[in-house]
């Protein structure tokens, strides 16, 4: 089976017709937070149905995302045949469980597929699932942006307004960033050092937990999960850490704490690995 990835403004037509897929899969809010409008989607899916295929929108992060924060219009009100998310992003608090739906033939043959590999929602998982969905209340996404944003704009000025990209739901500082703010106040350069830039901010995440209490992905993370320091505050997450003030002031001596421990590879690798390093 052939796969074949194209961003949606480049000439996904062109790629389209040229494929004859059997399904299209369309997400719309990257890992990043980058967001597809709603007509490169619609007409997508206009153009999967055009051509005989099946129309997945891959909505983890936007079944919540787009209507809440940006007034667009669900998955499947754009005409997809299934449309899937999850239960821990976006103003849900969990289990880490996928909720599909769509055309009911397909669901059913999704789930019994699923089933196969072990992969179907038992009842504990059914149970928290809907717990976590009926719990869901849009205001409490909108003052998770409104915190994050808040968060971003802080961070910003600490590091500076060139390395803090500004997303939906708060700061994030890429890898190779986390890395140049490190060896500039390590005071030195980039040639002979024993570490990359994912060993560095796996590093940083772990000295956030560890001193702070602050959770990132770059410590809880599943498999996949990018390497960039991203500060996505749940709500009322940052009270609990001390607020906004004591976040950006854990960031940046975490950031200290690194600069000095920099050209210490043993000690950075037992910063991340613990007693397997």
């Amino acid at each position: 089976m052939e796969l074949v990835e194209i961003g949606g403004d480049r000439d996904w037509q062109a790629a389209l017709t040229k494929a004859k897929p059997n399904l299209v899969v369309v997400t719309t809010v990257t890992s990043a937070l980058e967001l597809l409008d709603d007509t490169v989607t619609s007409a997508v899916v206009k153009a999967t149905h055009a051509v005989g295929a099946i129309a997945f929108v891959d909505d983890a992060y936007g079944a919540r995302l787009r209507p809440v924060l940006h007034g667009g219009k669900p998955g499947l009100a754009l005409g997809a045949d299934l449309a899937i998310t999850n239960c821990d992003k976006a103003g849900l608090a969990g289990p880490r469980a996928g909720v599909l739906a769509g055309r009911p033939n397909l669901v059913t043959a999704a789930s019994a597929k699923g089933a196969e590999f072990g992969m179907e929602a038992r009842a504990p998982i059914a149970a928290g699932a809907m717990r976590s969905l009926l719990a869901f209340r849009p205001e409490d996404l909108r003052e998770e942006a409104r915190s994050g944003q808040a968060l971003a704009v802080a961070l910003a000025e600490k590091l500076g307004r060139d390395l803090v990209v500004v997303s939906d739901l708060g700061p994030m500082v890429d890898e190779q960033d986390v890395l140049a703010v490190v060896l500039r106040r390590a005071g030195r350069s980039a040639e002979g050092l024993g570490l990359v830039p994912c060993e560095v901010s796996s590093a940083l995440g772990m000295v956030l937990l560890r001193d702070a209490g602050i959770l990132t992905v770059n410590t809880h993370g599943q498999p996949g999960a990018r390497v960039s320091l991203r500060l996505k505050p749940t709500l009322d997450a940052i009270g609990r850490v001390g607020g906004q003030d004591a976040v950006v002031a854990a960031v940046d001596t975490a950031l200290d704490h690194l600069a000095s421990r920099i050209d210490d590879v043993s000690a950075i690798s037992q910063l991340v690995l613990g007693d397997q390093a």
